[in-house]
């Protein structure tokens, strides 16, 4: 078994010794993965796309999976990055990756155009609810809704609530089902599928509305109760959640977002949950750096005493090896984001579940790759097993 650094001691967003053995396009996305690049990571963009070494259909297919499309096409456009320099080639086919970062933005519009309607009749009907991830990150910490994949709107809502959202919902034309295999309709979920999210899951059955639009094939709600999952033994009622809430105006609406340490707790349950459940293992979308990049931008935020109080409300909680978890693996590719004092405040006297994975299934296994090489690793769901959760 290989374990993941503590932490990286290289440079942000340059090579270290756990991460040079990496071929040569995820060496390249763990640099651009950041918002910003400085100097000697645009210097070390360079080196690597003059090598010849990219294979740049591997690197389409990474930052696809990511979900960094539109932050390298910005990158692209920003630092011209297509453009040779000093005899050193650029990207080629770069109108590919710009692209996707305008269609990103078109995307990301129609969603705040729907969503904003959304919080605006959940408001109306007097439904509490507090944005999560989504666009509380692209508006905020992002500054661009372009640079952000966004796939649903997730909405605390109080359990008592969910009758009423459901009501907005159905009224607003979504089903809690999947879209068909022409596009134009949803159809409803089994009653096998509604029983089992019910008992075993913290979120409702996903809402879906047809969206009619090659970039918007779907509009997707998803409702929160617990940001805990039920088996993980930890328990964040959203009720809680909402009682710290802070009004935030996303997508043109007014709404609310959780509270400054519920946003971390939030974001770090959710990656953990992610990256160890053989439900997502088994889709290719257990690790995404965009996850990491999430967090670490919130992270980057804290002061010492957002850090304090974030402690105690994890401690409150109980989720300290939840926490670690996320925590941990962000700070291997984001060393600057996350404290030392604050992984030492949290490690647990044995991290030997740092390399787990199906403990929240009942069918714990290990990896037996290192968190960098599974990063990258496109066959890491073979031989993960199947996931128990039913999709039908």
């Amino acid at each position: 078994m290989t374990t993941a650094p503590e932490r990286s001691s290289s440079p942000a967003g340059t090579a270290s010794t756990a991460d040079s053995e990496l071929p040569a396009h995820a060496r390249l996305l763990l640099i651009l993965a950041r918002l910003r690049l400085g100097p000697e990571q645009r210097h070390a963009v360079r080196a690597l796309t003059a090598s010849d070494e990219i294979d740049w259909g591997a690197f389409l297919d990474a930052a696809a999976r990511h979900k960094l499309l539109p932050l390298v096409g910005r990158h692209v456009f920003n630092y011209r990055l297509d453009r040779a320099v000093d005899g050193m080639k650029g990207f080629p086919y770069g109108w590919v990756f710009t692209t996707a970062h305008l269609g990103n933005r078109q995307r990301n519009l129609a969603l705040a155009d729907e969503f904003g309607r959304v919080f605006g009749e959940m408001a109306e009907a007097g439904v509490g609810h507090a944005v999560r991830k989504g666009f509380s990150l692209a508006e905020g910490e992002y500054g661009d809704p372009s640079l952000r994949r966004i796939n649903d709107l997730d909405l605390l809502v109080d359990i008592e609530d969910v009758p009423r959202a459901h009501e907005v919902l159905e009224r607003l034309g979504y089903v809690q089902g999947q879209l068909v295999e022409d596009g134009e309709q949803v159809q409803p979920f089994s009653r096998k599928t509604r029983i089992f999210w019910r008992v075993n899951l913290s979120n409702q059955l996903p809402y879906l509305k047809a969206g009619h639009r090659p970039d918007v094939p779907e509009f997707n709600v998803d409702l929160c109760q617990d940001v805990f999952q039920k088996k993980s033994g930890v328990s964040a009622p959203a009720a809680e959640l909402l009682d710290r809430s802070v009004p935030a105006v996303l997508c043109g609406s007014r709404t609310r977002v959780p509270s400054p340490a519920d946003r971390l707790l939030d974001l770090c349950s959710h990656l953990h949950k992610e990256a160890t459940s053989l439900r997502f293992i088994e889709d290719s979308v257990d690790l995404q750096m965009s996850k990491f990049l999430d967090l670490a931008l919130v992270a980057e935020s804290y002061r010492d005493a957002d850090w304090q109080e974030f402690l105690v409300r994890v401690g409150n909680y109980g989720a300290e090896s939840i926490v670690y978890y996320s925590l941990h693996f962000t700070a291997v590719l984001y060393p600057e984001a996350i404290p030392t004092k604050v992984l030492d405040a949290l490690r647990p006297g044995n991290t030997d579940y740092l390399e787990e994975y199906g403990t929240l299934d009942g069918r714990t296994a290990r990896w037996s790759l290192g968190f960098l090489e599974r990063l990258f690793d496109t066959g890491r769901k073979e031989g993960s097993g199947s996931s128990n959760v039913p999709h039908d």
